[in-house]
């Protein structure tokens, strides 16, 4: 019995070292985003910063059987509501680089909604204009995404948008 308790506190100290590296790791991974971003982007003290993510899915079907591919793509985003913009960057999980900025402020595009959790801005333009499309997720695993906790900067992103939707 005695040794039972001892298990179970080394239990309890584990996962609060899990939970306190786990954390750091996450800090870091928000500080290599910012740093991106700063580096990249003008006048990036004047934005909030957010990691997102987008995922495409591709089927194909052969005749005996079909194929499914998952192709998720990281991104840096920054957003500023005395403008009603948002910058995306497309980085790597490892947070090793970025592109170049994309643009989008609210009275240069067509329309921006969220679906089923996926955030989408409509480009400007004919029929073909096309749409860009990610998520923010308040928690993110290192399988394919880069690893952070980010409970409140993807309420305030969620905040933010809902005012983005918005018609001028």
């Amino acid at each position: 019995m005695f040794s039972d308790k001892i298990k179970g506190g080394n239990d309890g100290i584990i996962r609060f070292w899990k939970k306190e590296m786990g954390q750091e790791k996450s800090d870091q991974n928000k500080a290599l985003m910012k740093a991106l971003f700063s580096k990249t982007v003008d006048d990036s003290d004047s934005y909030q910063v957010v990691y997102g993510f987008s995922l495409d899915i591709a089927r194909t079907n052969y005749l005996v059987m079909s194929k499914t591919t998952y192709q998720y793509a990281s991104l840096i985003i920054g957003y500023r509501s005395s403008d009603m913009s948002i910058v995306l960057l497309q980085t790597t999980p490892e947070l090793e680089g970025c592109s170049e900025p994309q643009y989008f402020k609210r009275d240069e595009i067509k329309k921006a909604k969220i679906t089923m959790g996926e955030y989408t801005i409509y480009h400007q333009g004919g029929m073909m204009a096309g749409y860009t499309q990610f998520s923010v997720a308040a928690e993110n695993d290192e399988n394919f995404l880069v690893y952070c906790h980010q409970d409140e900067e993807a309420t305030q992103f969620h905040n933010f948008w809902k005012e983005y939707c918005k018609k001028n």
